[in-house]
């Protein structure tokens, strides 16, 4: 994971993104770009005179702010000896990150529900994760540092989007010196588990098997015990699209997560 793709834009959730990218550039000896989208909506909330007669470019206190935050980001890159370059565009958020994704090992977002405050992360990492060309580590607001050596939860439900993600985590899951393997169903899957384990351990990843049933019916519930349970520092699964069946089966489950998770999840379609 050399090159990390970081959402930059000032809100209560840049700090944890910021210190989630600088240990991934620490892990693999890797890269930052930093991407700062401002979309429209936001120069309508500052500015809305000055965003009608120029929807395309910046206004004055618009220009203002995006200098503010960069020259705050890269003084804090600098002093962390970080490789980094800085790209702005006027989109949506998303729809940027999903674009500039398609050169990225990894997009780094924030887990959060709908916003509410313009200060607050939006809510981006469903989007993210199952249109863009990279997976995402998205982190907790409250998140303080990846642990390398912390065990990590493969939620598994046999599934094309949770090979990927298994896939997409094997610089991360080389890492660590445990990982759990979990599926929660009563049904075959598509895909055994025994697949994921056997194509892993090609990779020097072993992981432990476990089945459980869902508590009280709660896929998401379960898939938080376990990972409590194990002290795990990462959450690996699957991100589905927004599809009835998908949602009913799975999809429910990531979007739950992404609201509360407080363990950071590693996304993949």
């Amino acid at each position: 994971m050399k090159s990390t793709l970081l959402h930059v834009y000032d809100d209560t959730g840049l700090e944890s993104r910021l210190l989630a990218a600088l240990d991934l550039a620490r892990m693999f000896k890797g890269h930052i770009t930093c991407l700062h989208a401002t979309p429209f909506e936001d120069y309508l909330s500052v500015d809305p005179l000055a965003a009608a007669r120029m929807p395309e470019g910046f206004s004055t206190r618009m220009e203002k702010l995006g200098r503010e935050l960069q020259e705050r980001v890269q003084d804090r890159l600098r002093r962390e000896g970080a490789s980094w370059d800085w790209v702005h565009r006027d989109e949506r958020m998303a729809a940027a990150l999903i674009r500039y994704s398609i050169l990225a090992d990894v997009v780094v977002l924030t887990l959060t529900g709908p916003a509410i405050e313009k200060h607050e992360p939006r809510p981006l990492a469903a989007a993210v994760a199952t249109r863009a060309r990279a997976p995402v580590l998205a982190v907790p607001e409250n998140f303080e540092a990846l642990q390398p050596d912390a065990p990590i939860l493969i939620a598994w439900n046999g599934s094309p989007e949770a090979a990927a993600a298994a896939r997409a985590a094997l610089p991360l899951l080389q890492h660590t010196s445990r990982v759990q393997l979990l599926q929660v169903e009563d049904k075959l899957s598509r895909y055994p588990r025994d697949m994921v384990a056997r194509y892993l351990s090609r990779h020097d990843v072993h992981v432990e098997i476990v089945q459980r049933r869902p508590i009280e019916g709660d896929v998401t519930r379960t898939i938080r015990e376990t990972a409590m349970d194990l002290g795990a520092g990462l959450i690996v699964m699957g991100a589905y699209g927004h599809s009835r069946l998908r949602e009913f089966v799975f999809g429910g489950v990531t979007r739950d997560l992404i609201n509360d998770s407080t363990i950071p999840l590693f996304l993949a379609h």
